[in-house]
């Protein structure tokens, strides 16, 4: 009784069913149209996977023949930070400047080598002649100009004598090599002649002197003629005795190192005696 009354209603469901399906159909035929890129979908399904390749090797040959110009205005358009970017010119900069430095300094060796021949030939140095070793000769050869005069020392005593020391160094308080100072560690442009000025010709311009050379146990008597353009004498002065007989043979005047010696090898003979039985 009951499957008569269900097939009209099965049928009916069955009509709906279909119409969805054709619904669904025409829908999806709709999307399909509407797609655009469909060598995409193509390529996933494994369709016209050729014609792809194809763009894809004239995309390569492409870059392949871009022109290093391109690739210089490319890098120069690429955005990058601003600190960077000042780093860049910077170095530019600096290096146009050290290779204009270079370039000047060439030529003002150049020039300045050419300058120092040229005065070497036409100028000379005047000769200028100091005799002693004392106070005034150390100060003028601490303060002199080398390069402008041509210095030469005249002196039997190669070293200044600090001589307010001398008493200190009698009794050994300090010694004697703490009160010297060499005369070429003085000035080390100047010249030194180890000899005594005996006379002096102002109308010629020379010194005659005389060196003591000592060669073995035998020593001689040098002399020699010395021109100078300019001459500084600072010699000192002798100890006055006032014409005391017997000072002169008998007293240290401490004028000398010598002297500081004598008087200290006095004091010590003077214990080592005192220490006999």
């Amino acid at each position: 009784r009951t499957t008569p009354a269900l097939a009209p209603r099965n049928t009916g469901r069955l009509q709906v069913l279909r119409q969805d399906e054709e619904l669904l159909r025409e829908e999806l035929a709709q999307k399909n149209t509407n797609t655009k890129n469909e060598a995409a979908y193509s390529v996933v399904d494994g369709e016209n996977l050729a014609t792809v390749e194809e763009e894809q090797e004239r995309d390569a040959q492409k870059v392949k023949t871009t022109s290093a110009t391109d690739l210089e205005i490319a890098r120069a358009l690429k955005t990058r930070a601003y600190p960077l970017f000042l780093m860049e010119k910077a170095a530019v900069i600096v290096d146009d400047i050290l290779e204009g430095l270079s370039i000047q300094s060439d030529i003002q060796i150049g020039s300045a080598s050419t300058s120092i021949s040229q005065s070497k030939d036409t100028t000379q140095k005047e000769r200028l002649v100091i005799l002693g070793t004392g106070w005034g000769a150390a100060a003028l050869l601490k303060q002199i100009d080398a390069s402008r005069f041509d210095v030469t020392v005249i002196s039997p005593r190669n070293f200044f004598l600090f001589t307010p020391m001398l008493a200190g160094a009698s009794v050994g308080t300090v010694e004697y090599r703490s009160i010297i100072e060499p005369v070429r560690d003085i000035n080390r442009k100047a010249k030194y002649l180890e000899a005594t000025a005996t006379c002096i010709d102002i109308s010629k311009s020379s010194i005659s002197c005389e060196s003591v050379v000592c060669a073995g146990s035998s020593c001689t008597i040098e002399d020699f003629e010395m021109e100078y353009d300019r001459l500084i004498v600072s010699v000192g002065a002798q100890t006055n005795t006032f014409g005391i007989p017997g000072v002169r043979e008998h007293c240290c005047f401490l004028k000398q190192v010598e002297d500081a010696r004598k008087i200290r090898n006095a004091i010590v003979n003077c214990f080592e005696r005192a220490n006999l039985p």
